[in-house]
């Protein structure tokens, strides 16, 4: 009798992983600007595309109440295999390589970088190669928008900083 009820319990187990996969475990191609938004208006987002001064697509969509936006990347024949999720703040004092290297040496996957006219661009970059679950393109986005969130802070950590340590002038 014993022997029935561990083989029952290895046939139970394995039927279970042959179950029907769940919605969220539906894998969704976005080689195509065109596939990555309806994947993103489908997580609840806005998604307009729009076209780059080369003419490439790029999607505009927003979080935490600013645009960012998600460009394809390593593309081929047509179809691509990344995103890449950016936004900007306009140029600020605050903004140095110091400043980068602050958020970059304590963040893993969103990093900031400086460029020549002094904005801050923040950026994240995913592999869409093997194409991603429902779910796990739903956890990029609220990890990127989770991400955006805290770059906020710190700009405003960083602004609050220098304003405390700006020199006053008396009239």
């Amino acid at each position: 009798m014993r022997w029935f009820s561990v083989t029952g319990a290895v046939a139970a187990i394995a039927l279970a992983g042959a179950q029907p996969a769940f919605a969220e475990d539906i894998l969704l191609d976005l080689s195509t600007p065109e596939q990555v938004q309806a994947a993103l208006q489908e997580a609840g987002y806005k998604a307009t595309l729009k076209k780059n001064d080369d003419g490439s697509l790029y999607i505009l969509s927003a979080a935490n109440g600013a645009e960012f936006t998600i460009d394809l990347t390593d593309c081929k024949a047509l179809k691509c295999n990344g995103l890449s999720f950016q936004s900007w703040y306009k140029a600020e004092p605050i903004f140095t390589v110091e400043f980068a290297n602050k958020w970059n040496d304590t963040k893993r996957f969103l990093s900031v970088s400086i460029n020549e006219r002094g904005e801050l661009r923040e950026w994240m970059n995913v592999s869409t190669l093997g194409k991603l679950t429902k779910a796990n393109f739903a956890d990029v986005i609220d990890w990127y928008a989770t991400m955006d969130g805290e770059v906020s802070k710190f700009v405003k950590e960083a602004r609050d900083a220098a304003a405390k340590n700006a020199p006053t002038t008396k009239k």
